[in-house]
C-alpha cells in the first residue's frame, strides 16, 4: 500500500477492510442509544453529529482483525468505546468554552452547561452497560482503567492551567492520560478480543498509546496555526485558557530571556482569540512548530515499528489488510489539517 492514496482518499479508504464491521457498530450505537427516553434523543443525537473520525471504533475492529478475527463482542466494545469518546468531548467543550464543533453548536452552547455535563455522564455510563455485555470482566477493568485514566489527565490539565513551567514529561503525563489512554484501550481491547495475549497484546496497547500522543499533539498544532473552516470548530482555546501545548513549550525552552518574559507576561496576562495569529506567527518562526511535528512523526514512526513486529509473526489475507490499514492510518494522524 503506497503513503499517498490512503492520504489522499481519506478515512474511508483506511476503513475499507472493516467496511461492514463499522456499519454493524454504527447500528449497534443508533439501536442502544436511541432506544432510551426518547426525552434524550434530540440530546444524544446532537451529541453524534459532533463526532467524525470514528477513530476508536476502526481501531478496535482492525486491532481484531489484524490479531484474528472480528465478533459481536468487537461491535460491542467498538459502540462503548466511541460513547465514551463522545462524552469526553462534550465534557471538553465546557472546560475550554467552545462554541462549535464539527460547525455546528457545541452541547453547552446550544443548550447549557448543566444539560450538556448529564449528556456526557449518560453516554459514558451506557457505554459501561455494553461493556458488561460481553460479560468479561478484564475488558471491564480494562474500561474503568481507560475512564481513570482520562479523567486524571484532564484533571492534571485543569491543575497546571496558567502553569508555564511545565516540561515535556509533564506534559505526556498529561496527554498520555487524557487522549492516549482511549486508543490504548480501543487497541487493546481489539487485539485481545482477536486472541492477542501476552507480549503480542501489550505491542497493541503501545501501538495505541505512541498513537494517542501523536494524535494529541497534532491536535494542539492545529489549535494554533489550524484553519477553522477545515476543523470546523473553535481554534485558539488553549491559549485563551492558558494551556501550556507542546508547541508553546518548545518554544519558552528554546527562545532568549527577554523572549521568554516578554511572551510569559502576554500569556499571564491573558490572550485572546483575536491574537492565535499573531502567537502562531511567532511559535512558527521560532521554529517550535517544526519541532512538535517531528516529535508527532517520531511517535508514528515508533508505532509503524511495533505494527511491523507483529506482522512478521504471522499474518492471512485479511489480517494483512488490517495491518495495512493501520499503518495507513498511523501516517494519517500527522498528516491531517482537521
Amino acid at each position: 500500500m503506497s503513503e499517498t492514496t490512503p492520504r489522499a482518499a481519506g478515512l474511508d479508504f483506511l476503513y475499507r477492510p472493516i467496511t461492514v464491521e463499522m456499519e454493524a457498530t454504527t447500528a449497534l450505537l443508533k439501536e442502544r442509544l436511541f432506544g432510551l427516553d426518547p426525552a434524550f434523543s434530540e440530546y444524544l443525537d446532537h451529541s453524534f453529529r459532533l463526532g467524525g473520525k470514528r477513530l476508536r471504533p476502526a481501531l478496535t475492529l482492525l486491532c481484531g482483525k489484524a490479531a484474528g478475527a472480528v465478533d459481536r463482542r468487537h461491535y460491542l466494545c467498538a459502540a462503548a468505546l466511541e460513547m465514551i469518546h463522545t462524552g469526553s468531548l462534550v465534557h471538553d467543550d465546557i472546560l475550554d468554552g467552545a462554541r462549535f464543533r464539527r460547525r455546528l453548536e457545541t452541547v453547552n452552547a446550544r443548550w447549557d452547561s448543566q444539560r450538556a455535563v448529564l449528556v456526557g455522564d449518560l453516554l459514558i455510563t451506557r457505554a459501561f452497560d455494553l461493556i458488561c455485555e460481553c460479560e468479561d470482566l478484564a475488558l471491564f477493568r480494562k474500561t474503568a482503567e481507560c475512564c481513570r485514566a482520562t479523567v486524571e489527565g484532564e484533571l492534571l490539565q485543569v491543575d497546571s492551567i496558567g502553569n508555564f513551567a511545565l516540561t515535556t514529561a509533564d506534559y505526556r503525563k498529561i496527554v498520555g492520560g487524557k487522549t492516549a489512554a482511549l486508543l490504548e484501550c480501543a487497541t487493546h481491547m481489539g487485539a485481545y478480543l482477536g486472541g492477542a495475549r501476552g507480549e503480542a497484546l501489550s505491542a497493541f496497547e503501545r501501538f495505541g498509546a505512541a498513537l494517542g500522543i501523536a494524535f494529541q499533539i497534532v491536535d494542539d498544532i492545529l489549535d494554533l496555526v489550524g484553519d477553522e473552516a477545515k476543523t470546523g470548530k473553535t481554534l485558539g482555546t488553549d491559549l485563551v485558557n492558558k494551556k501550556e501545548t507542546l508547541p508553546l513549550i518548545l518554544y519558552l525552552q528554546n527562545a532568549s530571556e527577554t523572549e521568554r518574559e516578554e511572551t510569559l507576561k502576554r500569556l499571564e496576562a491573558g490572550v485572546s482569540l483575536d491574537e492565535r495569529s499573531e502567537f502562531a506567527a511567532l511559535l512558527t518562526a521560532s521554529g517550535a512548530v517544526d519541532a512538535a511535528r517531528a516529535e508527532a512523526d517520531a511517535l508514528v514512526d515508533e508505532a509503524l515499528e511495533i505494527i511491523a513486529k507483529q506482522r512478521e509473526t504471522g499474518e492471512t489475507e485479511e489480517s494483512a489488510q488490517a495491518f495495512d490499514a493501520l499503518e495507513a492510518l498511523a501516517r494519517f494522524v500527522v498528516k491531517r489539517d482537521k
